[in-house]
């Protein structure tokens, strides 16, 4: 059973400025950011949703990312620079836990 780890903003901010990348979307399912913020507004508690989610597992931590791309025909190289990114960031900070990393391509054009 995977639980939730605490996402990473300085992560979000890397990936946000991979070149192709012009916006960052909930990375959690679209369920869970309604109910997150349901209940940030029920307690006046209001954050922003996560941009990049890493998840805590038995086997390490999954990193997930969903992006929007603005031009089709570059949608490969800007998920592979994306997922260099997450990589390097992960190495960078002596983390050898990562196991997945996951970028989706919420949007293009």
């Amino acid at each position: 059973m995977s639980t939730p780890a605490k996402p990473t903003e300085e992560l979000a901010a890397a990936v946000a400025r991979v070149p192709g990348v012009d916006e960052l979307y909930p990375a959690a399912p679209i369920l869970a950011t309604v109910v997150h913020q349901v209940v940030g507004a029920l307690t006046a508690t209001p954050t922003a949703p996560e941009r990049v989610t890493l998840t805590e597992t038995d086997q390490g931590v999954t990193a997930s990312v969903a992006i929007g791309i603005a031009d089709a025909d570059a949608a490969t190289e800007v998920c592979r620079r994306v997922y260099d990114t997450i990589e390097e960031y992960f190495v960078a900070s002596g983390d050898p836990a990562v196991t997945s990393i996951e970028v989706k391509v919420a949007r293009i054009g």
